[in-house]
């Protein structure tokens, strides 16, 4: 791997729609399953950017081998492994995206192909979009093929229904129309990582993720609360965008009940140190 910080390696293209970020660590095999997932969307104006939290060169490779597949073009920023840093390199991410509008997600996270149509469908300047995810078992993730994703097999309730959480089922049944009603009940919702959207100009008004929480853990819930100090409405779209969740195990979450407490009640919408020191700087070269 490229020694140095920050590294950007770009597939040149026009400014995209909107600008998938995939947070990713490593699981090279997951990466492919995505790409697959987003060979199927419906909705093509995106770009896809790799926000790559110090991986080998695995994952390097599996993005080189689908620049020559998909339709889509693919960017790739990564830097240096130090530990869980998602906060540092998804900001970097966003930097370096074309879009005018951000749809995040991570690296281990199969989409519905209506997913980023929907987002797109219901982006507003001012809002964000917040859905949930399928947790798949391991048993399921394990035999899960490549053309289960490319015939959309996956999409199926009968594919799921036995091999996931039983409370995430209701998040695997596409209902379009579901936004407007869904909203009219739901007054409070929050966000997690790995499917939300807004446009980039909001994103940059609370200056991105806080990159001074590392380790695993509370980076969600303390965007969430910074979102609302900024009084901009998170909606929740999770009937209409599908995904499904690869099971792996996780690290332990580092943070203690005083840390997260600090997470959870953040002293402004503004993070300090975040997405703003990330304009300017140089982008180092590919080797």
């Amino acid at each position: 791997m490229i020694e140095g910080s920050i590294h950007f390696y770009e597939s040149g293209c026009m400014p995209a729609a909107v600008s998938l970020i995939i947070a990713v660590y490593k699981k090279p095999d997951f990466l492919e399953k995505v790409f697959l997932s987003c060979a199927n969307q419906t909705f093509r104006d995106f770009e896809i950017v790799v926000a790559d939290d110090g991986s080998d060169n695995q994952i390097a490779d599996v993005i080189l081998n689908y620049r020559a597949v998909l339709p889509m073009p693919i960017r790739h920023v990564w830097h240096e492994d130090s530990g869980f840093r998602k906060t540092v390199i998804a900001n970097e991410a966003v930097a370096r995206a074309s879009g005018e509008y951000l749809l995040f997600i991570d690296g281990d996270s199969v989409l519905h192909h209506r997913f980023v149509e929907r987002h797109h469908r219901h982006r507003r300047k001012g809002t964000v979009l917040a859905g949930r995810r399928v947790m798949l078992t391991a048993e399921v993730t394990a035999a899960l093929t490549n053309d289960d994703i490319r015939s959309r097999r996956i999409e199926r309730p009968g594919f799921w229904w036995n091999g996931c959480l039983r409370r995430q089922r209701k998040h695997g049944f596409y209902i379009p129309g579901s936004f407007a009603i869904e909203n009219t009940f739901k007054k409070r919702y929050w966000i997690i990582g790995a499917n939300f959207s807004m446009f980039k100009e909001n994103f940059a008004a609370i200056n991105g993720y806080d990159e001074t929480i590392t380790g695993r853990g509370g980076e969600d819930i303390n965007l969430t609360e910074r979102v609302r100090l900024a009084e901009m409405p998170i909606r929740t779209i999770t009937r209409e965008a599908l995904q499904y969740h690869l099971f792996h195990r996780s690290d332990p979450v580092p943070h203690d009940d005083a840390a997260f407490e600090r997470l959870r009640n953040p002293a402004a919408a503004w993070a300090e140190q975040g997405l703003s020191g990330h304009f300017g700087r140089e982008e180092s070269p590919a080797v």
